[in-house]
């Protein structure tokens, strides 16, 4: 697009919060408006104050709404966004923009933007319907329709012989932040908690309290953007804070300044909790590999010496994966780097991990989400307890580190159950390995889950809560709901605590709500005092 045509366009980038990384989804768009001669602004709220002048002057102010965390803290800034400048046009993107439709729209927002959301961004920021913008945001990208047509024709769609499930355990839009105590309305109570007004909203469980099929409602209201291909340019990161103001890599005393760039988009499984399923819905795009080089360079430059992959699944492209891997290595040595595998992929390329290893990979993200194989199941994650402990041998055997995260508490655990997750990170030495909020993290039930297919599901949730932007659920037995909650509290009052000492209080906690006589012993093994981790162990 030429520079020339486009003249005073304002457009304002916002991020809330992005796990505490330098926000990828502000550096990638602003890099396509530039490109196209508009003056943007990029504001990631999380380390900047919102700036009340640029809110003013952008004719144009977009949100970026990667997470149900960053949608939840979002809310109450679009309506001082909207008291700043009521003219300019209101965009939110991002996987939970199009989810959230319906309650973006009635505070204000009139583009929604889904899947790949660059080209997208540019078009409205410089569209002339920008003066009429419900219109221009009820259109449909012709080229999703397409897609959705002939489907075998997808460029994202890999070997169709590999099972479909997938983990992300970083993105995960279904687990809560315990420290929204914004969210509260009683700050003394649990953030995990349900909203005990919306048991007044409990329906005959053989009618629907849902909105509409939930692998459609991404798309019920026609938002811009898509799953299709796109030229895609190198993030500009010119005008965000220094990533020294960002979670860094912690390995032993050493903190190492930390990046982030994506391989890859979407994902080709669709595991019933994952937020990506209802936009993507299977399909996944690679990026070019000397889009992301550059793009680890600049990092790299800026003083990056370690850069988070934050792809779904890094392997859902094995030969795009160790293309990556390659380049990254003979480009820039020394630097380390951590992937988001899923179990099923370590087990299947296992020849690869050694690759992992010899290339600088601190440690990989792998969503187990549970020990219980009844459980996984009805996720459809694709492994079992069994290949989750064959993962753990391999990566033992190679020295290998590896971070696995887990949604202890969901409508099926019980007070045994979650008890036995406990003695199995215990009895495979990975106290020092998990994050102590992972074992805090309540099952979230949000709008075009495919949680909502299973009919127990439906049968205990609740009315979709605007404030919570979920379908609340209650556990049959309250003692879990109750368990939760105590250890949800327990874990955020010990951000800086040792994980041992905290998952020692957690051990208690757990056996003393099971019952059973006295609390049985913890093995005593060496802590592993060099196991890296990003200081950020916050998944929402």
């Amino acid at each position: 697009m030429n520079r020339g045509t486009i003249q005073n366009v304002r457009a304002l980038l916002i991020s809330t919060y992005d796990l505490g990384r330098q926000p990828f989804g502000l550096a990638s768009p602003a890099a396509w408006l530039r490109e196209a001669g508009v003056d943007v602004t990029c504001i990631d709220l999380s380390r900047q104050q919102l700036p009340e002048d640029a809110v003013r002057a952008a004719g144009f102010i977009a949100f970026f709404l990667p997470m149900h965390t960053a949608t939840r803290l979002a809310l109450p800034v679009i309506d001082r966004v909207r008291s700043l400048n009521a003219g300019a046009a209101l965009c939110a993107y991002g996987l939970y923009a199009s989810l959230n439709a319906s309650l973006l729209r009635e505070r204000g927002v009139t583009h929604i933007v889904a899947g790949e959301f660059e080209e997208a961004l540019r078009d409205l920021a410089v569209s002339p319907d920008l003066d009429n913008p419900r219109e221009s945001a009820s259109r449909v990208d012709p080229r999703e329709s397409a897609f959705r047509e002939n489907p075998r024709e997808s460029a994202f769609r890999d070997d169709p012989r590999e099972s479909a499930f997938r983990d992300d355990p970083r993105e995960s839009a279904f687990r809560d932040d315990p420290r929204e105590s914004a969210f509260r309305d009683d700050p003394g109570e649990s953030a995990f908690r349900d909203d005990p007004r919306e048991s007044a909203f409990r329906e005959n469980p053989r009618e629907s309290a849902f909105r509409e099929n939930p692998r459609e409602s991404a798309f019920r209201e026609n938002p811009r953007g898509s799953a299709s291909r796109l030229e895609f340019r190198i993030p500009d990161r010119s005008t965000l804070p220094p990533l020294s103001r960002y979670a860094t890599l912690q390995i032993g005393d050493e903190r190492r300044v930390t990046g982030y760039t994506e391989t890859s988009r979407g994902c080709k499984h669709r595991c019933r909790h994952c937020p990506i399923v209802p936009v993507y819905d299977g399909r996944f795009r690679i990026v070019p590999v000397a889009t992301v080089m550059s793009d680890v360079r600049a990092q790299v430059e800026a003083g990056a010496r370690h850069i988070t992959f934050g792809d779904p699944d890094f392997f859902n492209g094995i030969g795009h994966a160790t293309a990556v891997l390659e380049a990254f290595a003979r480009q820039v040595p020394g630097v380390s780097y951590d992937v988001t595998i899923k179990v099923e992929h370590l087990i299947k390329q296992a020849h690869v991990l050694p690759l992992l290893r010899d290339t600088g990979c601190a440690f990989v993200t792998t969503a187990v989400e549970s020990v219980d194989d009844a459980v996984l199941g009805r996720l459809e994650k694709g492994h079992t307890q069994s290949d989750f402990e064959r993962v753990v041998a391999l990566f033992r055997g190679i020295d290998l580190a590896l971070s696995p995260t887990f949604v202890p508490f969901t409508p099926w655990t019980t007070l045994e159950s979650y008890c036995e997750l406990l003695r199995t990170i215990d009895r495979l030495e990975l106290v020092d390995s998990v994050a102590p909020i992972q074992l805090a993290i309540r099952l979230l039930v949000t709008e075009g889950s495919r949680l909502l297919e299973l009919p127990e599901i439906r049968s205990l949730c609740c009315r979709f809560d605007m404030r919570s932007l979920t379908y609340p659920w209650k556990h049959a037995d309250p003692r879990v709901d109750a368990l939760q909650e105590r250890i949800a509290a327990a874990v955020g009052i010990r951000l800086k605590a040792p994980r041992r000492e905290v998952f020692s209080h957690v051990w208690r906690l757990a056996h003393e709500a099971a019952g059973g006589g006295a609390l049985p012993e913890r093995r005593d093994v060496r802590p592993r005092t060099s196991v890296p981790y990003l200081n950020e162990p916050w998944y929402c």
